[in-house]
């Protein structure tokens, strides 16, 4: 039996990570990006976990005995 692909791209999404906060002092405007940048990335796996989940799903319907 050969289970379908995961979702395009779902894979690579959930492996990103946020990237490394300097150690030193940050700028107001730097806070600001970066945590900008946190909200966009945890939308961003929210929404390729949601698609994972389904893909899961699916299978388990379509391939359950």
């Amino acid at each position: 039996m050969t289970l379908p692909p995961a979702p395009a791209g779902v894979e690579a999404c959930l492996r990103r990570t946020f990237p490394e906060v300097p150690d030193r002092d940050l700028t107001t405007r730097e806070v600001t990006r970066m945590l900008g940048d946190a909200i966009l990335l945890d939308k961003a796996k929210t929404a390729c976990g949601l698609l994972a989940v389904q893909w899961v799903e699916r299978v388990r319907r379509d391939f359950a005995r």
